[in-house]
């Protein structure tokens, strides 16, 4: 049998303890690559009270340091970091401290563990870092794109051309989670075209399945999401508004945090619907199995989105789903069958399509059916973690 395919895999999101949701899906992918042949080793960024050494799920995971102090280490694990970043003079010299601090414990990981083959997460900050691997290695390479590394490089095209332009070239595969990433990589630059793959999240069934020792409730929508403006968060409000007037029971639950969470809560107090919504800060995985479980409807009508995995872990757990006709969300939900499309930034048709579904319990288990089936046969782990180990084999068999 030959030797695993040594992989060093690149992010800035990675799971800190158990039940964390930062980085889940990169540590799920991990965790089953060691099934594949594959032996990976993760590069992230430390966070506070962590080891910068441990072994996760069987997984070898290495957190570089990148400030003096823990409190000083705030750029990774926010949820906005390019905010942190271009906010100010400051932030862009902590992000260079940060990234000299990424290339350094990359280049000791290559050289200590005879890396054959790196992987990074998103374009920016892994990408940045994998440049310069690019730069003084022949390291053969596979970049993963989840949709916030493109609509930030989208708003600077020209430029990220011509600082990608060399990466790109040296590329071995681009994956991307949704048609709608390769469409738009491929609209900024046709040339990547054949480097392009759509590969979904892999999603963990042994978290997200239907449980039968939970009760579903047929008047609840569950949205788990962020208080950002991709999110339109403040759309759904309005839109509930409407729906209680037609559906007295209908209740809200928006699990979530975010920098615009306080507008939103005026928004629920502004149309008397505290005791219709509640807002609840991010649970485990376990915990969101549960509320899934329990939701008769998962919501995201959210804009320009990666993928839409609040939609897809919800339809593994047997809720109806309804998304934005934008982004990813169009490739998870086929309108009619697997779920329910909305037109983006209507709250009218998203109250209608909302109080349509609460009151024909019938439609809605139907469609939460055929989209559970769905999920289960396109977002499983085994054969997506199988794709891409094929990908690492063919990647380190070119690097030889």
């Amino acid at each position: 049998m030959s030797e695993p395919v040594r992989l060093l895999i690149l992010t800035h999101n990675y799971p800190r303890f158990a039940g964390d949701f930062a980085g889940g899906f990169i540590a799920l992918l991990a965790r089953k690559l060691t099934e594949q042949g594959i032996a990976p080793i993760v590069l992230a960024p430390h966070d506070a009270g962590l080891p910068e050494y441990e072994v996760m799920d069987g997984v070898p995971v290495y957190r570089f340091r990148y400030a003096p102090t823990d409190a000083e280490e705030t750029i990774a694990y926010r949820g906005a970091m390019h905010q942190l970043v271009l906010g100010s003079v400051s932030g862009i010299f902590q992000f260079k401290r940060f990234l000299d601090a990424f290339r350094t414990a990359a280049f000791k990981i290559i050289a200590e563990q005879k890396i054959q083959v790196v992987a990074g997460n998103w374009l920016i900050p892994s990408g940045i870092v994998m440049k310069s691997i690019a730069s003084k290695t022949d390291l053969p390479m596979i970049l993963s794109s989840h949709g916030t590394d493109i609509r930030l490089i989208s708003k600077y095209a020209k430029l990220s051309r011509l600082y990608f332009g060399g990466l790109t070239r040296r590329l071995h595969r681009w994956t991307v989670v949704s048609s709608y990433l390769r469409d738009e990589i491929i609209e900024m630059e046709p040339s990547v075209g054949s480097l392009l793959e759509v590969l979904p999240l892999p999603h963990d069934e042994t978290i997200f399945f239907r449980d039968a020792a939970v009760e579903r409730d047929p008047n609840l929508v569950v949205a788990v999401t962020r208080f950002t403006d991709q999110k339109r968060v403040d759309f759904l409000i309005k839109a509930f508004a409407l729906v209680t007037e037609k559906h007295p029971a209908a209740k809200l639950e928006i699990y979530g945090g975010g920098p615009l969470q306080d507008s939103i809560q005026g928004m629920i107090k502004q149309f008397g619907l505290e005791t219709f919504v509640t807002i609840t800060p991010p649970v485990s995985q376990t915990a969101l199995r549960t509320v899934y479980n329990r939701a008769a409807i998962s919501v995201l009508n959210s804009y320009r989105e990666g993928f839409g995995l609040a939609l897809s872990e919800a339809m593994m757990c047997g809720a109806c789903a309804v998304g934005t006709r934008s982004g990813g969300i169009v490739d998870i939900i086929e309108d009619g069958k697997t779920g329910r499309l909305v037109e983006l930034d209507n709250s009218a048709k998203l109250a209608n399509c909302l109080v349509e579904l609460l009151q024909d319990p019938a439609k809605r288990s139907a469609m939460a059916e055929v989209g559970h089936h769905y999920a289960q046969a396109t977002y499983a782990s085994g054969p997506l973690a199988a794709r891409y180990a094929a990908l690492v084999r063919e990647a380190a068999t070119r690097g030889r």
